[in-house]
């Protein structure tokens, strides 16, 4: 298939807004025997004739009207290219793809004051779970996640973003964690490509405890909904634990005995960080008004 270059399609531009061969060349600086060669070869390409002769005037057809009315938005284009970093100022489009936690504390304080500070890079950002983060970085569909970590994927090269504490949630009658308990209770956590349910599922393992079942539930609030039936169990992170508190919602938890707080980490592909994600991330790990982020602790009774 046919694909116009793009000097022929300046050269066609500049005939039409000119008005003639002799005004185009003058115009683009070069001798009008050179622009008429191109013209004929253009239409030869095309299969079309773009202007009529009538003795030394060129007028233009209907086909060539319409031509140009694409070809100009292409010309337009790409003279607009150069201008892109003119000003040496950051530009780009930045796919960053992120843990909900993420969300709930780091990016609410980061986000915002990117987007101003850098209103010439294009931030997108996506919720998805870990190893779905993980999947989409290898692939080159997202250019940075926040995720769990330390990164073990060789492709992937990642820094500390900040830390994550799992809790265990119960129904407000609950006063102690017991195998019993455990045996007699459904657990309500997200899909199995999260990273928090195999954290808890790992708890559950070196506890030795055996739930009744484990129900898939992609709701903090429909999980809150059917605690508050007073039945089942779930585990969440802290973020989200502080949200719905901050909401004026009650919850009844307990910290994970001998499960330590969980790293988020920024990362990328190996060998692709740029100066944009560098960017991102330094403002992130710095907060608002310099000052770092850390995710905040809430006290609570121990799972045992």
């Amino acid at each position: 298939m046919y694909a116009p270059k793009l000097s022929h399609l300046r050269f066609f531009c500049a005939i039409v807004e000119a008005g003639s061969i002799a005004a185009a060349a003058r115009r683009m600086h070069c001798v009008a025997s050179n622009l008429t060669m191109r013209l004929k070869e253009l239409e030869a390409d095309l299969g079309q004739d773009l202007f009529i002769r009538d003795r030394k005037k060129l007028l233009i057809t209907p086909a060539g009207r319409l031509f140009y009315k694409e070809a100009k938005d292409i010309v337009s284009r790409a003279d607009r290219l150069p201008e892109l970093w003119s000003q040496g100022q950051p530009r780009g489009i930045l796919n960053v793809g992120a843990l909900d936690v993420a969300f709930l504390s780091l990016l609410p304080h980061c986000v915002p004051r990117f987007m101003r500070e850098h209103p010439g890079i294009q931030l997108n950002i996506l919720k998805k779970p870990s190893f779905s983060l993980e999947r989409m970085l290898v692939s080159d569909e997202i250019d940075l996640a926040l995720t769990d970590g330390p990164v073990e994927n060789t492709l992937l090269e990642g820094t500390f973003a900040f830390s994550e504490t799992l809790h265990l949630v119960v129904p407000e009658h609950v006063k102690k964690i017991t195998p019993e308990l455990i045996e007699q209770s459904d657990i309500y956590l997200f899909n199995k490509d999260c990273f928090y349910r195999r954290r808890a599922e790992q708890w559950l393992d070196e506890k030795a405890y055996h739930p009744h079942s484990i129900l898939t539930l992609e709701s903090y609030d429909l999980i809150l909904e059917c605690l508050g039936t007073g039945a089942g169990l779930s585990c969440m992170p802290e973020s989200v634990i502080r949200q719905f508190r901050e909401r004026g919602q009650s919850l009844k938890t307990f910290r994970l005995d001998g499960m330590g707080p969980t790293d988020v980490y920024f990362v990328w592909r190996k060998h692709a960080k740029s100066q944009i994600i560098e960017t991102f991330i330094e403002m992130a790990q710095n907060g608002v008004g310099g000052e770092v982020f850390q995710a905040s602790t809430e006290a609570g009774q121990s799972a045992s």
